[in-house]
C-alpha cells in the first residue's frame, strides 16, 4: 500500500490542476469572508460559510474526479491498473491522497475566510467556540467532497458528467429539497455540514463511503 500511495502522491503533486483546484477552492472564502467582514455583520465568520463553502467543496471533489477522468482521457488507466494491481488499491489510494489534499483545501477556506473577515473590517471570533464550529464542519465537508469526487470518478466514465451531477445535487436538488421543507437541511449532505450540523456530515459520510465500495465493485467488473 505505501507504493500505491507514493504512486499517486506524485501523479497527484505533478497535475496543475490538483493546485489551481484546491486555490480556487479558497477564493469564494475569502469573497464571502469579505463581504460579510465589509457588512460588520457580528457573526461575519460563521456566516461566511454556506454556499462559498458549497462551491469550495464542488472544486475540491473535482480532484477526486480528475484522477480517473485524466487515467480514461490520456488512456493511462491500465499502466496504473497494472502498477497498483487491484480496483481495490487504486480507490484506497486516490481515496486517501485526495483525503489529505482536501483536508488542506478546508483549512485553506477557513484561512482565508478569516483574511477576508479582516479585510473587510470585520473581527473575528473572541472565543474559540465559533471558529472551532466552523472548522469542525468544513474540514469533514472537503474531505468528504474529496472522498465523493474519487467515487464518482470511478463509477462515471465521464468526467464532466461526475462534475456536473456533483454541483447539480449540491446546488439545485438540496436547494429545492430544503426549500420544499420535506428534508430538514441539517439533514442534507452539503448544506447540512456548512451549516455545523452533524446529521448532514453523518449522512454524507455514510454515502461515501457505499459510493466507494461501488466503485471499487465497478472498476472490477469494467476494468478488470
Amino acid at each position: 500500500m505505501k507504493h500505491a500511495l507514493a504512486y499517486e502522491w506524485v501523479r497527484a503533486r505533478s497535475l496543475r490542476s490538483t493546485w489551481l483546484l484546491l486555490a480556487g477552492a479558497g477564493v469564494p472564502q475569502f469573497a464571502s469572508g469579505l463581504y460579510w467582514g465589509l457588512k460588520r455583520d457580528f457573526g461575519a465568520f460563521t456566516s461566511a460559510f454556506g454556499p462559498a463553502a458549497r462551491m469550495g467543496a464542488l472544486l475540491v471533489a473535482a480532484i477526486g474526479i480528475a484522477a480517473f477522468g485524466l487515467d480514461r482521457r490520456h488512456g493511462t488507466l491500465a499502466t496504473t491498473r497494472l502498477v497498483l494491481r487491484s480496483p481495490a488499491r487504486i480507490v484506497a489510494a486516490r481515496a486517501l491522497v485526495t483525503a489529505g489534499l482536501a483536508l488542506l483545501g478546508g483549512l485553506l477556506m477557513v484561512v482565508l475566510t478569516a483574511a477576508g473577515v479582516l479585510t473587510g473590517g470585520g473581527a473575528l471570533p473572541a472565543g474559540a467556540g465559533a471558529a472551532g464550529r466552523a472548522g469542525a464542519a468544513v474540514l469533514p465537508l472537503t474531505v468528504l467532497s474529496g472522498l465523493a469526487g474519487v467515487a464518482l470518478g470511478g463509477l462515471l466514465r465521464h468526467t464532466g458528467l461526475a462534475v456536473g451531477l456533483f454541483a447539480a445535487w449540491t446546488f439545485v436538488a438540496e436547494t429545492a429539497l430544503a426549500a420544499l421543507g420535506r428534508v430538514p437541511v441539517t439533514a442534507l449532505p452539503l448544506s447540512g455540514t456548512a451549516l455545523f450540523a452533524l446529521p448532514g456530515t453523518a449522512v454524507f459520510a455514510v454515502l461515501v463511503v457505499l459510493a466507494l465500495g461501488a466503485a471499487t465493485f465497478t472498476l472490477a467488473r469494467r476494468d478488470g
